[in-house]
């Protein structure tokens, strides 16, 4: 089998690419990211497209640790004041949205107050 070549797509790639990803099943597009700053769309080709993927930048708050000693209170209002910092950081760099790890009960129903939304698909992680 012929190796497949890599690039970003063309103006000409566009409506295709669209096309594509509002026509392939399961693939969870949003159309939203057409508008973000930071996208990128990959395409896979030969002589024409196979594939096309959309790429941008987001954020990931990787954890979140407080003094256990602290009241719950204290640790909602620390929570909400850091995830506004790092909107501020994040909307600094053109970035549109934030993901965040996480399994504590109390903090997924104060992010949630705070404008997260929990998926309902499975995330996957490749560290470089």
């Amino acid at each position: 089998m012929k190796q497949l070549k890599l690039g970003f797509i063309d103006q000409a790639d566009i409506p295709q690419a669209v096309e594509w990803l509002n026509k392939t099943p399961q693939n969870l597009f949003d159309p939203g990211i057409l508008n973000y700053p930071t996208l990128k769309i990959l395409k896979s080709y030969n002589s024409v497209p196979v594939a096309y993927m959309p790429v941008q930048s987001a954020l990931v708050l990787e954890s979140l640790a407080v003094d256990q000693e602290a009241p719950l209170l204290e640790k909602a209002q620390a929570f909400r004041d850091l995830v506004k910092g790092a909107e501020l950081y994040a909307s600094s760099m053109g970035m549109k949205e934030l993901y965040m790890a996480c399994i504590d009960p109390n903090v997924i129903e104060v992010a949630k107050s705070h404008g997260f939304e929990v998926l309902k698909y499975t995330m996957l992680r490749m560290k470089l």
